[in-house]
Parts: structure tokens; C-alpha cells; sequence
């Protein structure tokens, strides 16, 4: 251990100093690298796909039809982590962390990628981050759409994909206006509530461990809707559909139809020629339905 000395303390005084005037630096590096962005462009036409990966950075994706060609934009600062490929017909976007270890010691806060297109029609959209959030701000058209966030937060205004729709994340909401599908529709969350104004696909899956489910859903012809939450609640309503066969059931929670609460663990109606199945499961959360 250092003696108490006076060289000791002014050795200790000049560390102190070096490492504050270091991080003021670092801390003015990175407002400079928010401020001043780093943008590319690249070739996309209709019908292209994007995929994009990220560990922290959040992910913005719009649309804008007086562009002729993407546009991918980065922090200044982060434009030596930011790899971009653009092939036939996919484009990749993908950011890496820092790896410095000046960056590592005082923990640099990852600037938004931004990622403006011509067109809303896709081939596939697949996006991905662990910490980022997820924001996606026109209505977008696809065959394919996956969407994953592990802590981040998803929003979008309208998703629509011709073949399978699919978000994912552990421990923070989802949320949007508008999701369709003409076969497959997933969505899935730990932690987090799932929280969309209008449902539309055949087959349906909603999961929720401890959050909630809201949503108005329809069921496309003989298609079905399977939700379920361990301790969040199910709200659905399901007025847009006219032949529906609910079954539902719960541990300890309470099961309300039309706003009628339904005896025991489990509850059925059927309206219409019932071909659009429905099967609603909670442990310890309520399930409220509307028809």
C-alpha cells in the first residue's frame, strides 16, 4: 500500500485529474459522434430484404418515397463498427460493439441506427438486437417479418406479411397499431406486456409469462388464436370474428365473458358455426373476453 506522503498525494492528485479530463473527452467524443452522424447509401429496390443485428445500439427503421436508395446512419464515432452488404437483393446492416478498452472503462453510449428506405414493400424484414430498442415508424409490407429484442423495447405502427410474422422479446414491451398476417402470426414476451390494437392472421399464438395481453384479434376463415400468460392477465376482444369456439381456463384467476364472470377453473362458448378455434390459459391471471 502507498506510504502517506506528499509525493504519494500528489501522484494520486494527478490521476485523478488525468482520468477526470479523460472522461470529459471521451463524454465530448461521443456528443460530436450523436451530433455528427455518419450516413451511406446503397442500391434498394421494392421487394428487397434488410436484416439487421445490433448488441446496444437502438434500431429506427422509416420509410421515405422521395429516396431513390437506402440510407444507413450511425454515430460518427461508431462508423468503424457499422459493416453494411448489399447483395442482389438483401441488404445487411450490422453493428458490432466497441472493443477498445478506453471505450470498455468508461462505457460509451451507443448512438441510434438509423435506417431509411424507398420502399415499404419487402422481401423479408429481419431485425435483431439484445439491449436496443426496436422502433419501426411507417406501416411495412413483407413475406416474412422476425423481429427480436432481448431487453429492448419494440414498437411499430403496421406490420403486414404474406406468409409469417414473428416478435420476440424477454424483458420489455411490445407494442404497435396494426399486425397482419395471411398465415402465421407470433408473438411472444416474458416480462413485458404485448399491447396491439388490432390483430389480423389464420393461425394466432400470443405468450406472455408475467406481463399481460391486449389486443383486438380476428381470426382469419377456420383459422385459430391460442394466448397465454402465467401471472399477467388475457384481454382480447374478439367482436370481429362471428363463428368462434372459446375454451378457457385458469388456475386462481377469474374468467369473464362479455363482462359475466364464468363459474370455475374453466369456461367454453360458441358462436355461430364455430370454426374459428380459440384456446386462453393463465395460471394466476384473469381472462376477459369481448364478442
Amino acid at each position: 500500500m502507498l506510504k502517506d506522503t506528499k509525493a504519494n498525494k500528489i501522484f494520486l492528485i494527478v490521476l485523478v485529474l488525468l482520468l477526470a479530463l479523460s472522461f470529459t473527452l471521451m463524454k465530448g467524443w461521443e456528443g460530436r459522434g450523436r451530433a455528427t452522424r455518419s450516413d451511406q447509401d446503397f442500391e434498394f429496390k421494392a421487394n428487397d430484404s434488410l436484416k439487421v443485428r445490433t448488441i446496444a445500439n437502438d434500431v429506427v427503421i422509416e420509410v421515405d418515397d422521395s429516396l431513390k436508395r437506402a440510407t444507413v446512419s450511425i454515430g460518427g464515432n461508431e462508423r468503424d463498427v457499422l459493416s453494411v452488404l448489399k447483395t442482389t437483393s438483401n441488404l445487411s446492416v450490422e453493428v458490432k460493439p466497441k472493443t477498445n478498452w478506453f471505450f470498455r472503462f468508461f462505457s460509451y453510449a451507443p448512438s441510434t441506427l438509423m435506417i431509411a428506405l424507398p420502399s415499404s414493400s419487402l422481401g423479408s424484414l429481419d431485425v435483431s438486437t439484445i439491449s436496443g430498442d426496436i422502433q419501426i415508424l411507417h406501416p411495412m409490407k413483407a413475406q416474412t417479418m422476425e423481429i427480436k429484442s432481448t431487453s429492448g423495447e419494440v414498437d411499430f405502427l403496421t406490420l403486414e406479411a404474406k406468409e409469417s410474422l414473428k416478435v420476440f422479446t424477454t424483458s420489455s414491451s411490445l407494442s404497435g397499431s396494426e399486425a397482419k398476417s395471411l398465415r402465421d402470426l407470433e408473438f411472444s414476451t416474458i416480462s413485458g406486456d404485448i399491447d396491439v390494437q388490432k390483430i389480423t392472421a389464420k393461425e394466432i399464438v400470443l405468450k406472455s409469462i408475467s406481463s399481460g395481453v391486449e389486443a383486438e384479434v380476428e381470426i382469419l376463415s377456420s383459422g385459430s388464436l391460442t394466448a397465454s400468460s402465467t401471472s399477467g392477465g388475457l384481454e382480447l376482444d374478439l367482436r370481429a370474428n362471428a363463428d368462434l369456439h372459446v375454451k378457457a381456463s385458469t388456475t386462481s384467476g377469474t374468467i369473464t365473458f362479455n363482462e359475466r364472470d364464468q363459474s370455475g377453473r374453466s369456461a367454453e362458448l360458441q358462436t355461430g358455426t364455430a370454426q374459428e378455434k380459440v384456446h386462453l390459459s393463465s395460471v394466476s391471471g384473469s381472462i376477459e373476453v369481448t364478442y
